[in-house]
């Protein structure tokens, strides 16, 4: 199960891993996961759920724990854009089987490129480390248990598993590593920012009536990544993100809108004919601007809101 609102990396592992995605609607109001649609979608066949949590907000996890647990559901959270968000002052990331974070250059911390994978169980850790670099044995807690058993082989160059060549650069390590000493500054800092950003928006009467800025969800206290937005029904969304881009303000869809309208997905055999009406919704109307670690001054705040008086 994966929302239809994602990034392309939380579909291609099910994929590649020969597993069939089921894609679920979203609630509106959080764009996350849409709970009632997805215990709908549940059947015999589910194994796991692939969980997005959107630009730093989430769904209603205690909602979430119980349909996983009720149905023995693998949880993978994808928490790509909500390094430091917590729900009921638990980390997200720290709910599921498995979570994933990246540190790309416009996220909460920045290596540059690379991420990171967490996991509950050693077991798994060591499946993990073997897959990231190669299927390679070296390392690994066993690694002489699994040399004794292939004698005839160099034990520096066993490989028990598949895998990839996923290894962070000590550089890129070593630079992610430092920033999470100030994490909680970012956090605060891009909180801030989005705050006077509302409050901008909100003593516009002109800009507020077009231009709907999403809350976080109960329970949550957010570590944004961007400002998700809701144009209004009369408002093109091309036209409107044209002038800002004009005006200097970059946007993105939201993640990359309801990916069954990407171009990849006819390379499968994937249903497209679904009613995932809020996930279009948010693809026609919806789009986001970013949020910098750094407090964003009055001159540019004014330019922000100028822009969006702008593209009306």
């Amino acid at each position: 199960m994966i929302p239809a609102l994602c990034w392309s990396t939380s579909l291609w592992p099910i994929i590649q891993s020969g597993l069939k995605p089921k894609f679920v609607d979203i609630d509106l109001k959080t764009l996350n996961i849409d709970l009632i649609d997805l215990k709908k979608k549940i059947t015999k066949k589910t194994k796991a759920i692939m969980l997005v949590h959107v630009l730093g907000n989430c769904t209603d996890m205690t909602q979430l724990i119980k349909t996983v647990k009720k149905n023995k559901l693998i949880l993978i959270e994808d928490t790509c854009e909500s390094l430091g968000s917590k729900y009921k002052n638990k980390y997200l990331g720290s709910f599921g089987d498995f979570s994933s974070f990246s540190f790309y250059t416009s996220h909460q911390i920045s290596s540059g490129e690379g991420g990171m994978i967490s996991c509950k169980d050693k077991n798994d850790l060591e499946i993990l480390k073997s897959l990231r670099q190669h299927g390679w044995s070296r390392g690994l807690i066993k690694e002489n248990q699994i040399a004794r058993k292939n004698k005839n082989l160099d034990k520096r160059f066993i490989f028990y598993n598949s895998g990839f060549n996923l290894r962070s650069t000590d550089i890129a390590a070593s630079i992610g590593f430092s920033q999470f000493k100030d994490l909680n500054s970012f956090i605060r800092v891009r909180s801030e920012n989005r705050k006077n950003i509302i409050n901008k928006i909100d003593n516009n009467k002109k800009v507020k009536e077009n231009f709907s800025i999403l809350k976080e969800n109960k329970n949550v206290k957010a570590s944004w990544f961007g400002i998700p937005i809701i144009l209004s029904k009369k408002l093109n969304r091309k036209k409107v993100v044209l002038k800002l881009e004009k005006n200097g303000i970059e946007t993105r869809p939201i993640i990359s809108g309801n990916f069954l309208k990407q171009p990849a997905i006819k390379r499968y055999k994937i249903k497209t004919n679904l009613n995932l009406k809020n996930a279009d919704y948010a693809d026609k109307h919806g789009l986001y601007i970013g949020l910098p670690n750094k407090k964003i001054d009055n001159r540019n705040l004014k330019k922000l809101i100028s822009a969006f008086e702008k593209s009306i």
